[in-house]
């Protein structure tokens, strides 16, 4: 059935088309109280996974994306893997990461880190409050390194969030 209300002028009969639908969907809702469709609501989501097991899925699916590195001038380097791409500004005077990988790839993260020298992490930019972004800031600050972000991103990262899997 098509809806060209916009297009065209519609026509007496269409208008009785789209009422005898309204009402036979008003007439369905009836015949299907709202505790039988809650209760089936109810039973679905028991079913489903909790969060916290969707999140374990999510973080093992990203970390079994290899990690490659890039290098892309003398002192920037590219890390490209679980949880999208990690850059690394490596000085003299310690080194600079933006966004952290999954929690499950710091070994990884940890092992290519030290692979561009002796130089502690100094600084963390996280580029937005994403999991796969944050991850592993605990591990970097425990290891002396100060995280940075927007204000915005730290509301978002330490309040709960309840967002729909589809």
């Amino acid at each position: 059935m098509k809806f060209n209300f916009l297009q065209k002028q519609t026509s007496r009969r269409e208008m009785l088309r789209y009422s005898a639908t309204l009402a036979g969907s008003a007439f369905l809702a009836h015949l299907f109280p709202a505790r039988l469709l809650r209760a089936s609501a109810a039973g679905y989501a028991q079913q489903s996974p909790s969060a916290a097991d969707l999140l374990a899925s999510m973080r093992a699916k990203f970390n079994a994306v290899p990690m490659e590195t890039q290098k892309l001038a003398d002192n920037v380097t590219m890390f490209d893997g679980p949880g999208g791409a990690v850059v690394v500004l490596n000085g003299p005077d310690g080194k600079f990461v933006v966004d952290t990988f999954v929690a499950p790839a710091w070994p990884k993260l940890k092992e290519a880190l030290d692979g561009l020298g002796n130089a502690p992490v100094k600084y963390v930019i996280d580029t937005h409050w994403h999991f796969d972004h944050t991850d592993n800031n605990a591990h970097l600050h425990a290891a002396g390194a100060t995280v940075l972000a927007h204000e915005n991103t730290k509301k978002r990262m330490s309040e709960p969030h309840d967002l729909p899997v589809l």
